[in-house]
């Protein structure tokens, strides 16, 4: 996809805790965890540290507007499986309260860097480095509590037209024609991620997200046509990420 600027500036972040849970919504008896924040989850996010209520027509503005994310992994990923004991709904008047015993999958030490560019920046960079949220922020899970890390805002150059890139980021299928496989290296994929939040627990499409499980770099083909919007852009320091 081309851009229409050769330059973009591009907030850095970082995510850590000391676990987090991604709940896969087609797992019942056991919560499955993707092993990354999906994209509505980071939408999710800063729209709890801007203050955006996501039942007022601004989180409908912010979800379609121009907001570009990327994110690469800074831990290997690590899952255990354990069982919780999660109290019922009954403060909402659907009855009693009740202890249900629930196996849930946890991902384990979660660190992760994550890309923004978009029509927040300037806000959102101000709130994470002055350490401050309107609503709490977390990984996945309300259990699961993390505290946004100020690491940089700088410019990048955006980088047009380039089959063959490689980049320190997870990449959507939907937009890769081929890899190419490293000695060493371990790759994964997130299968069926949502891709954007409708509301009320609803989501619109889905896509694969391709990984390096140690949080190495990607060597990929671009695809000449994609259904999904992106913008691949070379930080300061030689990183390419691609934001989406």
């Amino acid at each position: 996809m081309a851009y229409n600027q050769r330059e973009i500036d591009v907030l850095t972040f970082t995510l850590r805790g000391d676990i987090a849970h991604f709940r896969q919504p087609d797992t019942t008896i056991t919560q499955a965890t993707y092993p990354f924040p999906p994209r509505p989850t980071l939408h999710g996010l800063i729209g709890a540290i801007l203050g955006i209520n996501y039942t007022t027509p601004e989180w409908k503005e912010f979800l379609y507007g121009k907001n570009y994310l990327g994110l690469t992994l800074l831990s290997p990923i690590k899952t255990v499986c354990m069982q919780l004991s999660l109290l019922g709904k009954g403060f909402l008047g659907s009855g009693g309260e009740f202890n249900r015993p629930t196996s849930v999958e946890l991902v384990v030490s979660p660190a992760y860097r994550v890309f923004y560019a978009g029509e927040r920046l300037t806000e959102l960079t101000e709130k994470i480095r002055k350490c401050q949220s309107v609503f709490p922020t977390y990984l996945g899970s309300a259990y699961c509590l993390t505290f946004p890390e100020y690491v940089d805002c700088n410019k990048g150059n955006v980088i047009n037209n380039h089959e063959d890139v490689i980049l320190s980021t997870v990449v959507p299928q939907d937009i890769v024609e081929k890899i190419y496989l490293q000695e060493g290296q371990v790759y994964a994929a997130a299968r069926a991620m949502p891709y954007m939040h409708n509301g009320d627990r609803t989501f619109n499409g889905t896509t694969t997200v391709y990984y390096e499980t140690n949080g190495r770099e990607l060597s990929v083909k671009l695809s000449k046509e994609s259904s999904i919007p992106y913008v691949i852009v070379e930080l300061p320091g030689g990183d390419r990420v691609c934001l989406w």
